[in-house]
């Protein structure tokens, strides 16, 4: 499918680099006043968004999928429109900074479209549910009785026990897999078909294809700091760390021993000279096309990259690219974990085109369509369709390992959405995680464990301070919000999970 992470679905998609508004700077104010204040700042002089969608029939709907153009428009859009007369369908597709700027540009002047996505926004859904920046959509459409169903959660996609918006990608990925170029393989006498299954394996692979190919083993783009900071955090859990927090314990874990090992991991590659030298001056769409230009022979990155390569380079793809499993520090494999799929799109509360808006979302969570979101390969969809699609055999191999590695844990915001507050007050630490990773590869520091100590501290210290500030300002939040005593990193945290905690 896309190009670039901040093209791939969802929240978790949203890293753009260019405009994105940190946590802080979009939801500078606490509480409802503080965010009231700054979101009628936004719509200009004070003003509401009532005025942002007429009643003529016109849906307008922004998102940043490009590659998708064809499923939304042709077999999506123009159906329901040819069934519905009275409804025409005016889409906007750009780039997520992109979108994230017109709809600051669209609130502060009343003209905001009727379905958006959060593409580049950098907010919790949950604060702008709060802030009544969406309606539900729950009584137009029967989400909760259709296959998706399970996959609703409070505080993410359903709000004092309305639904607003789905989750149409599964959030059982990660952003770790070795994509490889088959044909260097083949020159390298390594087998496409073997994963290196550890990292010591990954080490030895990476010499291989250097030694016998004169071509890098790896690229790594390192000056992309979203990208370094997912690539840590699941290379660290591959070694046995729990995540950035401790579901447990509430604590946070980026010095815990997994994260420490996975910086050097990094560097034994950096000194093995197995990594592209350009990978300082690369982003993750650089290095994708420096890859697919046959440059290295791994790219360790998302599920997303194989729908991209057919989208923009796909000479890459007919060349020969496998996916390989995630390699762990060990031969034991420990499991992977990170939230639920996030909501997609959402309906703007001031729209007059709610019933289609949520009607053309039931049909997205269909398993009809499912299969065709599976076929454009990004993340895995919500249902569980890949075999049934039709899709390059290393999407199928890498979605296949990713079932096997990755579960749900919890979040705060489903045990009580009022956290999102918390989210909201509390300043971004600097460096964070990835700025660190970054200073280390470059040789800025050379103390692993004392910068990752730094940070969580200063992380902990912020989240204690947050949570008292917003406990001031009337919010019931503490932290034990964070705990979830009950959570088996080997089974996903569900349904049933949230109301045993």
């Amino acid at each position: 499918m896309n190009s670039s992470k901040h093209d791939a679905f969802g929240v978790v998609a949203a890293r753009s680099r260019a405009i994105e508004l940190s946590r802080r700077g979009f939801l500078g104010a606490v509480g409802v006043g503080g965010m009231t204040l700054l979101l009628a700042a936004c719509t200009g002089g004070g003003q509401s968004a009532q005025q942002s969608s007429t009643n003529d029939g016109t849906l307008q709907w922004w998102d940043q999928f490009r590659p998708l153009t064809t499923m939304l428009e042709a077999s999506l859009f123009a159906p329901y429109m040819k069934s519905n007369a009275g409804i025409e369908i005016e889409r906007r597709q750009m780039e997520a900074p992109d979108l994230a700027q017109a709809i600051q540009v669209a609130r502060r002047s009343n003209q905001m479209p009727d379905v958006h996505s959060l593409a580049g926004l950098g907010a919790a859904s949950a604060a702008l549910v709060s802030e009544d920046w969406f309606q539900p959509i729950g009584a137009h459409a029967d989400f909760e009785g259709s296959e998706i169903g399970d996959q609703l959660f409070d505080g993410i996609h359903r709000f004092d026990g309305e639904v607003y918006s789905v989750p149409l990608f599964s959030g059982r990925f990660h952003e770790a897999t070795p994509w490889v170029n088959t044909e260097l393989l083949g020159q390298a006498d390594v087998d496409p078909a073997q994963s290196p299954a550890t990292w010591d394996d990954m080490r030895a692979t990476a010499r291989q294809i250097t030694d016998k190919t004169g071509v890098h083993g790896l690229v790594i783009p390192t000056k992309e700091v979203p990208y370094l900071t997912a690539l840590i955090t699941y290379l660290a859990q591959s070694a046995g760390a729990p995540g950035t927090i401790d579901w447990k314990t509430g604590d946070y874990a980026f010095n815990s021993q997994g994260f420490v090992d996975a910086i050097e991991f990094l560097l034994s590659l950096q000194k093995d000279g197995v990594v592209h030298p350009s990978s300082p001056s690369m982003g993750a769409r650089d290095a994708r096309a420096r890859w697919a230009a046959g440059e290295a022979g791994i790219y360790m990155w998302g599920p997303w990259i194989i729908g991209g390569l057919m989208v923009d380079e796909p000479h890459a793809v007919e060349r020969g690219v496998d996916a390989w499993r995630v390699p762990t520090a060990e031969p034991t494999r420990p499991m992977l974990n990170r939230g639920p799929g996030a909501g997609v799109f959402w309906v703007n509360k001031d729209s007059h085109q709610a019933k289609p808006a949520a009607e053309l979302l039931l049909q997205m969570s269909s398993r009809d369509f499912q299969l065709q979101l599976a076929a454009a390969m990004d993340q895995p969809p919500a249902l569980d369709v890949v075999a049934e699609a039709d899709v390059h055999p290393a999407y199928a191999r890498n979605i296949g390992y990713m079932a096997d590695d990755v579960r749900i844990s919890p979040v705060p915001e489903a045990g009580n959405p009022s956290t999102w507050r918390v989210a909201a007050e509390m300043q971004d630490i600097h460096p964070n995680l990835g700025e660190v990773v970054q200073a280390i590869l470059t040789g800025s520091t050379g103390d692993i464990k004392g910068e990752l100590t730094k940070l969580n501290d200063a992380m902990s210290a912020e989240r204690d301070r947050a949570i008292e500030s917003v406990k001031k300002d009337g919010a019931e939040v503490s932290i034990e919000d964070w705990v979830f005593s009950n959570w088996d990193p080997a089974t996903d945290y569900d349904q049933a999970a949230y109301a045993a905690r």
